[in-house]
């Protein structure tokens, strides 16, 4: 008892999503990437001496102690000492970030960095044992060459 159906609307294909929203988003995201992949990015050696001269200029070395040998970690518990140097870098205003210039002939573990400020600029040195701890360090105004 299979009666024919009659007058029956076909029912239309399901419409496509319009993609091209999503192409154009992706394009843009891709060149977001590739933007930011070209601009500078601070390698780890400048991204401690951020935080060193950021700690300096709080007069508080606590949060970079232990990026320090621990030989050296009695001096920077001296405050009259990091006070002083946290004078000379606040007088130079804002801080801007650190920029790596180590000379390529430098010895291993030596790293070299012009500290930028709003008013200014300092020079940073350190120096590192086989444990990437800082054996050696120096801030002070850029020496001329």
């Amino acid at each position: 008892m299979n009666q024919p159906l009659t007058n029956v609307t076909p029912v239309p294909p399901p419409k496509r999503p319009n993609r091209q929203p999503l192409y154009v988003g992706a394009v843009v995201l891709l060149a977001l990437l590739l933007g930011l992949r070209l601009l500078h990015h601070d390698n780890p050696y400048e991204r401690a001496a951020d935080d060193i001269t950021r700690a300096i200029a709080n007069n508080d070395m606590t949060p970079v102690i232990h990026d320090f040998n621990a030989i050296n970690r009695p001096e920077l518990t001296d405050r009259g000492r990091v006070g002083r140097l946290s004078d000379m870098v606040v007088a130079l205003g804002a801080f801007k970030g650190s920029k790596e210039i180590t000379p390529a002939n430098s010895p291993a573990g030596f790293h070299e960095f012009t500290e930028d400020f709003a008013n200014g600029t300092l020079d940073e040195k350190y120096q590192l044992d086989a444990d990437d701890k800082i054996v050696k360090f120096h801030i002070g105004p850029p020496t001329p060459p």
